[in-house]
């Protein structure tokens, strides 16, 4: 609502009930009588046994000796058992994994060239960290030049790599 508008407004938003300040006397008188009614009780109601607070310790004391008597302690085994079992197992497992796998021994011409292209893009290598890997023998020049291509290869893979608007825009 803008601030212009506030002068106009004529109700106030407050409703109360019909016949409320007819009866509103008659009510607040019987509110102001029982509220003298209930200050001139003194008694709450409630009664204490007699020399209850005196006695009170002496007797929790016996409760609690015969309650600690007749208890059962139940002893749970000890943390250190329960890492020493779980370490064995965890040894027999790598053992059993270890077994398993050296029957055929994965080699690097097993993986596929996709699956280490995903996993060289997804670990965000970059040309050092790369390049830290690799040796000097592995970085001479006639390593990269020596590959011949010839012209079937070259032509299936123009074949298969490109489309016809590709050569002929030239990118």
């Amino acid at each position: 609502m803008k601030k212009s508008h506030l002068h106009n407004i004529k109700n106030s938003g407050f409703k109360t009930p019909d016949g409320y300040f007819d009866a509103f006397d008659e009510r607040l008188l019987k509110k102001l009588n029982v509220k003298k009614e209930m200050a001139s009780i003194s008694d709450s109601g409630f009664k204490v046994p007699d020399n209850y607070f005196e006695t009170f310790d002496d007797k929790l004391q016996a409760r609690l000796k015969n309650e600690n008597s007749s208890t059962k302690v139940i002893k749970l085994n000890p943390w250190r058992k329960v890492a020493y079992l779980s370490g064995v197992a965890a040894s027999i497992a790598l053992l059993l994994t270890f077994l398993l796998n050296s029957k055929g021994q994965l080699t690097i011409n097993q993986i596929e060239t996709a699956s280490i292209e995903n996993y060289l893009i997804d670990q965000n290598l970059n040309a050092y960290d790369i390049a830290s890997f690799l040796n000097e023998e592995d970085l001479i020049v006639d390593n990269f030049v020596s590959s011949s291509l010839t012209e079937e290869s070259l032509e299936n893979y123009l074949i298969n790599n490109t489309s016809i608007e590709d050569l002929i825009i030239g990118k």
